[in-house]
């Protein structure tokens, strides 16, 4: 049951990232998954789901701007 809520704030997660960064839906898996966002959002559910769209995007962009740095 756990793995299907998680599953579906996955794909609420994506849809809110592509409406408000204005990219297509190809654009973010591709994004996702080079910074393994998948496994961070799963990882860090609990909180993620507590806050709004905006937070989770914001929040997003800040994970893969560090990735970046690091890379």
């Amino acid at each position: 049951m756990k793995t299907n809520i998680v599953n579906d704030f996955l794909v609420y997660a994506i849809e809110e990232y592509k409406y408000l960064e204005k990219k297509t839906a190809k654009e973010i898996m591709k994004l996702f998954s080079e910074y393994n966002v998948f496994d961070y959002i799963t990882k860090n559910y609990e909180a993620l789901h507590t806050i709004g769209g905006l937070a989770i995007t914001d929040d997003i962009n800040i994970f893969i701007n560090n990735k970046r740095q690091i890379k």
